[in-house]
């Protein structure tokens, strides 16, 4: 016969196990709800979000960029989101030089004939790998990203001297690697100089990415994510002058991108 404590310890025990159970779904599958009052310590009954959205800033092996997500769940561990990227990327060999008897010049890189700014407009998968158990903890998702490039070739643009050293003066012009060469240039002209020159070239992307979601705050998002992308385009990107280095259709990078956003439920 069992006694009375044994009886009560495994009524206890099926007890711990129930509420165990329930706290590690933290959405549940039929989409009515959720766990989060355990990971955040308030009270409430939390149904499923439907809409996520968030804003980002990243560094990249080439550059450095901005981004936004707007997207819906699908299911309590699946979102589709739609992605925008702007981003500046620079070629490997550029490096920065200067007039060593103008002072006053601005630095500019010799050999770079075209400034590339890049326009990425994707569709994003992301699924659930680790659900976030405490309010400190870690929620780990993997996406991918995948859709169209645009790259903005715009050409630079530097202050030549004339006639010889010393200058007369300097005339703001298109670089041209085989006319201006070091004793020529005073110094980087305006950045705005040959918008009205810019050209631009389609192409297509696609992303793989780990995601660290550790916000605190219920139904707002922080985030980590490192990732590489691999950018196709139409014809070949001249960054540096093809006499020194031959221009390329695809450029393959890596990132580390900081986020902030927000998950909420629309009503229907």
């Amino acid at each position: 016969m069992f006694s009375r404590r044994k009886i009560f310890r495994a009524a206890n025990f099926i007890f711990i196990i129930v509420i165990v159970s329930h706290c590690a779904n933290a959405q549940s599958k039929d989409g009515v709800s959720t766990a989060k009052d355990v990971v955040y310590g308030s009270e409430g009954v939390d149904v499923l979000y439907t809409h996520t959205t968030d804003f980002n800033v990243f560094a990249h092996s080439q550059g450095a960029g901005i981004s936004y997500r707007y997207g819906k769940y699908k299911t309590a561990y699946k979102s589709r989101s739609f992605n925008t990227e702007l981003m500046y990327i620079k070629h490997e060999r550029e490096e920065k030089t200067a007039n060593p008897v103008y002072i006053d010049g601005l630095p500019y890189i010799y050999g770079k004939v075209n400034s590339f700014i890049n326009f990425r407009f994707a569709m994003e998968h992301r699924s659930e790998i680790t659900p976030k158990l405490r309010q400190s903890g870690v929620q780990i998702n993997h996406l991918v990203r995948y859709g169209a490039s645009l790259a903005m070739l715009k050409p630079v643009y530097l202050e030549i001297g004339y006639p010889e050293m010393p200058y007369e003066y300097v005339i703001a012009e298109i670089y041209n690697p085989s006319e201006h060469f070091y004793d020529d240039i005073y110094g980087r002209a305006a950045w705005v100089n040959g918008l009205d020159q810019t050209k631009f070239t389609p192409g297509l992307h696609i992303c793989y990415a780990l995601n660290f979601e550790y916000s605190e705050v219920r139904g707002g998002t922080s985030n980590v994510e490192v990732g590489g992308v691999i950018d196709y385009y139409m014809s070949d990107i001249e960054i540096m002058a093809s006499e020194f280095v031959d221009p390329q259709k695809m450029f393959a990078t890596v990132y580390l991108k900081f986020g902030i956003g927000a998950n909420w439920t629309q009503a229907k």
